[in-house]
């Protein structure tokens, strides 16, 4: 137990105004005898919470609901009310979550760091350790059951990209003047990969990452891939591949940011359990957090196509409107979307294996036969599978990928400096039979062809014998020499007058001529290594900064970050049938103190105060049972009471409370929200209502309202005053 958590705490309760807080503390210490002192109260309310019995109530008296809310507060970031509810909402009603947490304050289970309208949440740093047990991430996630480990097709993976490199090498004009893809180029990938089961989102959603990878770039209508950047894409591992072209399927972002996305989206899918079925919403929960581990994932565009694939809205939809970093990625719709969840029945989801042993299947290697088709089995790494798709024709890619050599296929690749020799030797040293004579001997055919005759454009430097070496030699000029025609003369791998100086400069020479040039194209680098089946960061360590003998993401030995925070997501729920010992024992004595209350010869409005506070979990021992500790309030108003729902709809405006208004006995809406403004009319008052969530503002007719009820989940519903 921090001292500073507790003097924070210790302040809040004094930051209420002096009828709320002497509202609570009669509710736990019984009726205040006068002269009090506040420092003095609050000290006989950490006693009371400090006896072990006490500890042991409040997490006898945890439900699911309770659970959850105290996870989310110790995993997420930024645990105010709005994301809290953004994260539970979906499963569960907005005015229910709301009301939760109002009851755990009043239950002095949390409690509000500070009082601006963010309302930033902690545990109370009296109760942390004993309900530590309580608040992890499987009260948040926890898969419905376990079963088999499943395994299904996947849509993305190594010879998925080369095909796609394959099919743009060779493809021609591909984009419309506003940057989509052309029919026939989107008819013609649907062909080529019957893996995508002929979504065209899928199809298009996949080139838009590609794009905003720069892994292609758009030149004269054409999708053109970058060899240099592929190069460099494919010094990534795999699942790092999928991570980063996940991430830039939802938007083009800044290289730190991109990382930070596709980061989240590989711990989102390692921290899915082999065999276990997953609900929904704690899909959802999870895709929330993986994104809360890391500060905040990739800000979302509109909502997405994956999001619709999964069904139902995310948490980012569920929650009012706030900044788009604050929104939660939609992880498990893209990774439905490229097959790395399956679904698992009666509504469920599960992860696909085939995503996490697909190296363990390789077999590294191609059959090239005498018909020039070539077939490229699965798990090839990327950086062998571009020298092939450079010089073949993409057929079709299902479970293995079917290419050809073609003539346009071999003369794409001599373009980019391919050679019959190189070509023969890529096909010879990774087919598992000798490479058929005719193919050598056509390859080699139409090589001889192509280099019957050259053309080059651009810049071609000729070098004096006595400097030869300094520019065939320093591998810091070499750089720049594309192809040696004859002795000393070079063509040049320069676009730019910047590019001539630096060579110049470094090859000695004091000029270099001042031309007119295309713009020079930026090297590629490789993406950021991913951190992949280890446990996330927890919140507050985004940057991995070690301390205190702890590991680069803030773990210490045993798991717990710095803070306390489990790491870990498949942390177990605590057990079912500990879980209804613990029930059954709050159900006894709930039964014990209901009984207790009706024994009492006290008025019927007292009794069912008293009654109100066992529901509410605030009275958890006969102690707390004080009818002088009472204060009557009317709280709702049904029917024809019309005087009644006016005079809880001007208390509930003039305090700041909640308001829930149903407008018919059956079948009309629940409208929670706050009263900001009123208007007389005739017979009648009309409520002005600003719904929770949405900020709406919507005018209520008191008179036709069939039930008006100002929210009294908890004193804190109300702001206070003074």
């Amino acid at each position: 137990m921090r001292h500073e958590s507790v003097t924070a705490w210790r302040e809040a309760l004094t930051r209420l105004s002096d009828q709320y807080f002497f509202d609570l503390l009669r509710m736990y210490l019984g009726a205040i005898r006068t002269p009090f002192n506040k420092q003095r109260l609050i000290e006989e309310l950490s006693a009371f919470l400090r006896k072990k019995s006490t500890k042991e109530l409040i997490a006898q008296g945890l439900d699911d609901e309770d659970r959850a809310v105290l996870a989310a507060i110790r995993e997420m970031n930024s645990p105010t009310q709005q994301r809290i509810v953004s994260l539970l909402s979906p499963s569960s009603s907005f005015s229910a979550v709301y009301e939760r947490i109002l009851n755990l304050e009043e239950r002095l289970i949390i409690y509000r760091r500070d009082e601006d309208s963010a309302r930033a949440y902690a545990i109370n740093p009296l109760l942390e350790d004993e309900l530590a047990p309580y608040a992890t991430m499987a009260a948040l996630v926890a898969p419905v059951f376990r079963g088999e480990p499943a395994r299904g097709p996947l849509r993305l993976d190594d010879l998925a990209l080369a095909g796609l490199y394959s099919f743009f090498m060779l493809e021609g004009e591909s984009v419309k003047n506003d940057g989509t893809l052309r029919k026939k180029t989107l008819a013609g990938i649907l062909s080529a990969f019957p893996r995508f089961e002929g979504d065209e989102s899928l199809a298009e959603s996949l080139v838009s990452a590609l794009r905003n990878l720069a892994l292609v770039g758009v030149v004269d209508g054409r999708l053109v891939p970058d060899p240099a950047r592929w190069a460099a894409f494919a010094q990534c591992g795999e699942t790092e591949r999928v991570a980063y072209v996940a991430a830039a399927s939802t938007g083009r972002f800044p290289r730190e940011e991109l990382q930070r996305g596709a980061q989240a989206f590989a711990d989102f899918v390692y921290s899915l359990e082999g065999g276990a079925r997953y609900a929904r919403a704690a899909m959802g929960r999870l895709s929330f957090l993986s994104g809360e581990r890391l500060g905040g994932a990739l800000s979302p565009r509109a909502r997405s196509r994956f999001a619709a694939l999964i069904g139902g809205d995310s948490p980012a939809s569920a929650a009012p409107a706030s900044p788009a970093r604050d929104a939660p990625p939609d992880f498990p719709g893209i990774a439905r979307s490229l097959g790395i969840i399956l679904d698992g029945g009666d509504g469920t989801f599960v992860r696909n294996e085939a995503f996490f042993d697909a190296a363990a299947q390789a077999t590294h290697a191609i059959v090239v036969s005498p018909s020039f088709d070539v077939i490229v089995f699965p798990g090839l790494p990327l950086s062998s599978l571009l020298p092939l798709a450079s010089f073949l024709e993409v057929s079709d890619i299902q479970t293995a990928g079917n290419f050809a050599v073609t003539r346009r296929s071999c003369s794409a690749a001599f373009d980019m400096g391919e050679t019959d020799a190189t070509v023969i030797e890529t096909l010879s040293s990774l087919s598992r039979q000798p490479l058929p004579g005719n193919v050598a001997f056509t390859v080699s055919d139409w090589h001889r062809n192509y280099s019957s005759v050259s053309l080059y454009h651009g810049y071609v430097l000729r070098v004096d014998e006595g400097r030869r070496a300094v520019f065939e030699r320093n591998e810091a000029v070499a750089q720049w020499i594309g192809k040696t025609l004859a002795p000393g003369v070079y063509t040049l791998a320069v676009s730019s007058e910047e590019d001539l100086a630096e060579l110049f400069s470094r090859a000695g020479l004091d000029f270099a001529p001042s031309v007119s040039t295309p713009p020079a194209r930026p090297r590629a680098t490789r993406l950021p290594p991913l951190r992949l089946g280890a446990a996330p960061a927890s919140p507050g360590d985004a940057d991995g900064k070690g301390a205190d003998g702890r590991s680069a993401d803030g773990r210490s030995a045993d798991g717990r970050s710095a803070d306390g925070k489990s790491t870990d997501v498949k942390v177990a729920a605590k057990a079912p049938a500990a879980r209804e010992d613990a029930a059954l024992a709050r159900q006894a004595l709930e039964a014990g103190l209901y009984a207790a209350i009706d024994s009492m010869d006290v008025d019927p409005d007292i009794r069912e105060a008293l009654r109100s506070r066992v529901e509410r979990r605030i009275v958890i021992s006969p102690e707390q049972l004080d009818p002088a500790s009472v204060r009557i309030e009317k709280i709702e108003a049904r029917g024809m009471d019309f005087l009644g729902k006016v005079r809880i709809a001007e208390h509930a405006m003039a305090s700041g409370a909640l308001l829930e208004v149903k407008l018919d006995e059956k079948d009309g809406p629940l409208l929670l929200g706050r009263p900001v403004s009123t208007e007389k009319r005739s017979g009648d008052l009309v409520v002005s209502l600003a719904l929770e969530g949405s900020g709406e503002v919507v005018a209520v007719s008191l008179g036709r309202a069939n039930l008006v009820r100002r929210v009294r989940g908890s004193i804190f519903s109300e702001p206070s005053h003074g």
